[in-house]
């Protein structure tokens, strides 16, 4: 076994150790252990303390600033603009929509549970038995409304004829008006819901009827005077941004203590604020970095959870996410040791990297919070914010549409030549001299380089260890001699035009909707290679033999069938497909039904009857935006190939009736495609399809056949 093979080996063996550890205790170890590292990164910049300093004591040497630094008294910022805002009282406002809004969720309430009430009387008659209220009662408190309503009084509820409930919610709804009529806050809603209960006691309620309804109208209400949350934190914001802040900056280079001058309060925090003293102020300082590191991972965390399903489900892309944060945190942190400058970090590959592996989102996330750590290390210098920032972002856009490999190279390229321009308007702003100026030039220059090599590099590590479909790994795969490809042309011909031609379709679908096109026309070419292992049993194969469905069951020809879903993840992972691949293999027929099997079994079957959804697939629904075009193109594309004589309005007719039917049918019920992108991805169907509905000149020859054959 060479070196490459072993590389392999190791790799795959990683990651079925990665897939077998639970999501979640992955995720949390994981975000645990990059917090530690950045933090130790971050950190570093005050380690070792040179220094043992007090105000009053006599500098023995020179002491010079090691990086350009500027820096504030935060702690006392911040108590300052605290301490201001806190004396602004809070902006209060009587919101009239108070009213009816409660006066529509009594309503709405009341409704819903006269309804289920009904129902389940009309249950209990018809089986016979008793009514049963705490049924009733169960259901009316799964309502959205009935949060806070106690038990008792629920089934006090269900217990009321359903024909008085319109009355009591009338009655409910007066005595609500009479109560927000005035003022109500937060301080006062416990008095205002006695009073409201004293209200409905005199109300021509019985005391059933009055236990229930003051419970439900007493949860429901809520203050109408309540505080503007918006205009207070304004005059908040607004006296607090008047709070002047103390801003230090200190040039790389320049001397702080010379020998013999007397340490003053200025001088120490400098000194700390640089990380040379070992005073309270240093280990302050990285307390707050800590506390930086947690706080840049727990967004990340959360940020993931809420909108980010394809990192949250894949281990692999978790690891690239935290790996990219480290890697280039710790980049951060060398470019401030002399003779690098913060322009050196490749911010440019980060930014490009990050886009092809996570995502625009995911890399424009990333991009800030290592500019924020570069600011963390570097002295929060202006000058190598903003390139960073703004370098890494552009590098983000021009990434977006990276197929070829010259198409990362320019990407790069152009993102660096940006950086060089906002590094040299951004030295301008800062007032550097124009030798500085050449000097960020040359950096600039340098670091497009690197970062082009630094990009190239990553991902190809990246997709070696993680299997990622890169486009450079997408174009490998669609290679028509691939092994698999092959196999499929030869032994499953008809099945492999269909795939092409799927290709196609999906890719200009996939562009229409800003979804991954060469994903989509991947995915379509391996989505059935499952066929190869029964080919004759599918109608595209099926040349001058006989059709063995003839002699099965529809039962045993819905195994066969439904089986190329396994079978196609099987031989997938044996050839090391990609988990998108494996993905849109398993979800391009979703839970669909197999209707010419379920319509032969309703006629061979006596009684007509036959359950549906044992002739649907056992597989899952598309997850993804390409997963979802190639279902939508497989059916597609075979009704239309299986029109007659197709004409263009026949086309369009097949074309929306399967995307209403899937639609209707929940298939695509766990992707984020919206109506808008339903109506593209029908359109490039059509633009895609017009070919069939083509005439043909039939030839002389082709005409003596038709009419020999008619004769």
């Amino acid at each position: 076994m060479n070196l490459s093979q072993q590389f392999r080996h190791a790799t795959r063996s990683y990651r079925r150790r990665l897939e077998n550890m639970p999501m979640r205790s992955y995720s949390v170890s994981l975000s645990l252990v990059t917090a530690v590292t950045v933090w130790a990164v971050l950190a570093s910049v005050f380690l070792p303390a040179k220094y043992d300093l007090e105000v009053g004591d006599v500098a023995e040497d020179s002491i010079k600033a090691s990086r350009t630094l500027t820096f504030e008294n935060s702690a006392e910022t911040e108590r300052r603009k605290q301490q201001a805002a806190a004396q602004v009282p809070d902006v209060t406002v009587f919101d009239a929509k108070v009213l009816s809004d409660t006066r529509n969720s009594l309503s709405a309430f009341f409704t819903d549970a006269s309804k289920i009430i009904s129902e389940e009387r009309q249950k209990a008659a018809a089986a016979g038995q008793p009514y049963d209220p705490v049924v009733a009662a169960a259901r009316i408190e799964a309502l959205p409304d009935a949060d806070g309503v106690e038990e008792e009084a629920l089934r006090q509820l269900a217990a009321i004829d359903p024909a008085r409930l319109g009355q009591i919610s009338a009655v409910s709804q007066e005595a609500i008006q009479s109560i927000l009529g005035g003022n109500v806050t937060a301080e006062s809603l416990p008095r205002d819901r006695d009073r409201l209960r004293a209200v409905m006691q005199t109300m021509a309620l019985s005391e059933q009827e009055y236990l229930a309804a003051s419970e439900v109208a007493a949860s429901m209400l809520v203050p109408n005077n309540v505080v503007d949350e918006e205009k207070t934190s304004q005059a908040r914001d607004q006296a607090a941004s008047e709070v002047q802040a103390v801003i230090v900056t200190v040039r790389a280079g320049e001397t702080i203590l010379s020998p013999g001058e007397v340490v003053s309060q200025d001088d120490l925090a400098t000194l700390s604020a640089l990380g040379l003293t070992d005073q309270d102020r240093q280990v302050g300082a990285i307390a707050g970095l800590a506390l930086l590191a947690l706080a840049e991972i727990l967004f990340i965390f959360f940020y993931v959870y809420r909108y980010e399903r394809k990192v949250r489900s894949l281990k692999s892309l978790q690891f690239i996410c935290a790996s990219l944060l480290v890697l280039f945190t710790l980049a951060d942190r060398l470019s401030i040791i002399s003779p690098l400058s913060p322009l050196a970090v490749p911010m440019v590959a980060l930014g490009v990297v990050a886009t092809i592996t996570l995502g625009t989102r995911m890399a424009s996330l990333i991009v800030i919070i290592v500019s924020i750590n570069l600011a963390a290390v570097g002295g929060s210098a202006p000058h190598y914010i903003i390139v960073s920032l703004l370098g890494g972002m552009a590098a983000v856009y021009l990434s977006t549409s990276v197929i070829l490999r010259r198409d990362l190279m320019r990407a790069g390229l152009y993102a660096g030549l940006f950086s060089v321009i906002v590094s040299l308007a951004a030295g301008q702003i800062t007032e550097s001299s124009w030798s500085q100026a050449g000097l960020s030039i040359i950096w600039g220059l340098g670091n497009t380089l690197s970062s082009i090599i630094v990009a190239i590099g990553i991902l190809s590590v990246y997709e070696m260890v993680f299997n990622l479909p890169t486009p450079l790994k997408l174009l490998e795969l669609a290679d028509p001699t691939r092994p698999l490809l092959k196999q499929l042309m030869m032994n499953a011909p008809g099945t492999y035009n269909h795939s092409i031609l799927m290709g196609n379709i999906a890719e200009t679908a996939a562009e229409a909707i800003g979804a991954n096109p060469l994903l989509a026309r991947v995915g379509a070419y391996y989505h059935d290679i499952g066929k190869l292992n029964r080919p004759d049993y599918f109608i595209e194969n099926q040349f001058h033999v006989r059709n063995p469905h003839d002699r099965l069951t529809p039962g045993l020809s819905r195994l066969a069938i439904t089986a190329h879903v396994k079978d196609g993840v099987a031989l997938a992972r044996e050839e090391g497909l990609p988990p998108e691949i494996l993905d849109i293999i398993r979800e391009h027929h979703g839970t669909t039904v197999l209707s010419y099997f379920y319509n032969k079994a309703l006629q061979s079957t006596r009684e007509g009857k036959v359950d549906q959804e044992t002739y649907r697939y056992a597989g899952q629904k598309p997850t993804s935006r390409e997963s979802a075009i190639i279902m939508l193109a497989d059916s597609v594309e075979a009704a239309v190939r299986s029109l007659g004589d197709p004409t263009m309005r026949s086309i369009k007719k097949v074309i929306s009736d399967i995307l209403d039917q899937r639609l209707r049918d929940g298939q695509l019920s766990e992707t984020n495609m919206t109506f808008a992108d339903l109506e593209k991805v029908k359109r490039a169907f059509e633009a895609c399809l017009k070919g069939f509905g083509a005439s043909r000149i039939p030839y002389p020859q082709q005409e003596q056949r038709a009419a020999g054959g008619r004769e």
